[in-house]
């Protein structure tokens, strides 16, 4: 591990909401109500995109344990706090949206507008990591694990995927993907990096291999293959973004809930990649996603318990069958690995 004195400090980002909260329900009830989008009937805001699911002191405890470099937790809810949460903590910042999204757009059950808004966080520093509240850790993680070099470590690849314009998800890819080629000569950005696109020591053979044949037929840096995992951002590379695109992040933060004219953070994954502000790897080596089934939660609950990865994300769907019997394993598995009360919690 590199000195910690002359590492840049990192900050962790986590939204969350309580999605069972009456007064929040009542709010977005009457906005739901004027919303014509058809995305809002969607899996994209399906009730599980809300929910809480019980599964955020062992966030904490991970975070902890396993990353007691993190310079600071932002905790960015909607004027909503668990009540077992120790506020007072040191390292904690509770963030409300009106504290840094602009008003035009709250209130929010968008994800989006919220996660492009980061870099209006007071204190922030250029060093995040976002965290999804299903993202996880699940063993002592370096800094390195997200930054080298001061540069966020991103998944490399070139593949472009089939299934772009598939389904909301990866039409909002498609919209990432327009901005980015839009706003730089990928073709050159890439082969101007090529010792980090096509990197043996880094990548493997076969990936870097893949990457030059990937580079030689598509000639672009396609956005969507980063994983549904933790990421490392800077808040640099939000402000670029406003400022050069303010016109498209107007509009894709200016929906109360998600749609498909939209951006979302990876368009910032692949943005760093264009200029070259990268460390490339390949992420399943770190990280693994999962959808919570009840055909798979047994081999979810052991990959915890087995503390297989550094970070893993546990995606709810709202097609899940049994989710709370799901989730139920799910928080026995964590209590394997994180049995003690953080410092996070109230004693």
């Amino acid at each position: 591990m590199e000195n910690m004195e002359k590492m840049e400090k990192i900050d962790f980002v986590i939204p969350w909401v309580d999605g069972s909260d009456p007064e929040w329900l009542a709010t977005k009830a009457i906005y739901e109500s004027s919303e014509t989008l058809p995305e809002k009937m969607s899996d994209a805001n399906a009730e599980c995109r809300y929910r809480d699911n019980g599964l955020l002191r062992f966030w904490f405890r991970g975070a902890e344990q396993f990353a007691p470099w993190v310079n600071k937790i932002h905790f960015v809810t909607d004027n909503q706090i668990p009540s077992w949460l120790n506020t007072a903590h040191p390292k904690l910042h509770i963030v409300n949206h009106s504290d840094f999204i602009p008003r035009k757009y709250l209130p929010t059950y968008n994800s989006g507008t919220i996660e492009m808004n980061f870099h209006r966080i007071e204190g922030l520093s250029e060093h995040y990591v976002f965290f999804n509240d299903d993202t996880f850790l699940l063993k002592t993680t370096p800094p390195e694990c997200f930054f080298k070099n001061g540069n966020p470590v991103l998944e490399t690849d070139l593949r472009y995927s089939n299934k772009v314009g598939y389904n909301h998800w990866s039409r909002r890819l498609f919209n990432d993907y327009c901005v980015l080629n839009s706003s730089f000569d990928t073709r050159a950005s890439i082969w101007e990096h090529r010792d980090k696109w096509f990197s043996f020591k880094e990548l493997g053979i076969k990936r870097a291999q893949q990457n030059l044949r990937c580079f030689w037929a598509n000639k672009t840096i396609p956005v969507g293959l980063y994983g549904h995992l933790a990421q490392p951002h800077l808040k640099s590379t939000l402000q670029e973004l406003w400022d050069r695109h303010p016109d498209v992040m107007d509009v894709s933060c200016g929906h109360k809930f998600r749609s498909d004219d939209q951006v979302n953070q990876w368009l910032l994954c692949a943005w760093n990649q264009a200029k070259g502000c990268f460390f490339p790897i390949r992420s399943i080596t770190q990280g693994r996603h999962f959808t919570i089934m009840p055909a798979q939660i047994g081999w979810i609950c052991q990959v915890i318990k087995d503390q297989e990865y550094f970070h893993v994300c546990l995606n709810e769907s709202g097609a899940t069958e049994d989710a709370v019997g799901c989730l139920k394993q799910i928080v026995e598995a964590f209590a394997c690995i994180l049995p003690n009360k953080s410092s996070f919690e109230k004693s």
